[in-house]
């Protein structure tokens, strides 16, 4: 798709703009999220920190942004390459320990979302292609996403396939695995 742009959030990290594209990425990520209400500002600064901050902060050089022709971020993939099982950055997910066993062979993670406008058009395929390319010329042998049971028909089109499962309260949550 030629009207969406795919590149590297630390290249553009250091724009004039980047409050502003801060700013879409912070609208899509709420906007995507299932949780659509807080507590708090605190607790809504809370969540954004542990889906999408953590991320931008410490693997900057890992997340992806599709802007459409106004410069606009329309959608964004975070992630890490490190076995988030094993990273102490990842500690206050527990579902980790749970997957313990499958993270070595799919180390990378990632979390991508795309504004609702633009879904089904391919964007999210490419930013996902754009990260696996990143990670596996990293060395990583596979990368994961771990999900709610549902439609995930986006997920299997895009090469992942169930690998485990937990349920966690009322939630069953999957690991589902690429190989690279």
């Amino acid at each position: 798709m030629s009207d969406v742009e795919i590149c590297r959030w630390d290249q553009l990290a250091s724009s004039p703009e980047r409050d502003r594209l801060s700013g879409d990425i912070d609208h899509v990520f709420f906007s995507s999220s299932l949780r659509q209400s807080f507590d708090s500002a605190d607790d809504r600064a809370t969540f954004r920190e542990r889906w999408l901050g953590r991320y931008l902060k410490h693997f900057p050089h890992l997340a992806w942004v599709a802007r459409d022709a106004t410069q606009r971020v329309v959608g964004y993939l975070v992630g890490s390459l490190d076995d988030p099982a094993r990273d102490p950055l990842f500690s206050d997910l527990p579902f980790f320990a749970h997957f313990r066993t499958l993270t070595p062979r799919y180390p990378a993670q990632l979390h991508v979302n795309l504004d609702a406008e633009w879904r089904g058009r391919g964007i999210g395929a490419r930013l996902i292609d754009a990260f696996a390319a990143q990670a596996r010329a990293a060395g990583a042998p596979g990368v994961h996403v771990v999900t709610s049971r549902g439609p995930r028909n986006f997920y299997l089109a895009n090469g992942f396939m169930e690998r485990g499962a937990l349920k966690n309260d009322d939630v069953e949550l999957l690991f589902l695995g690429r190989e690279l």
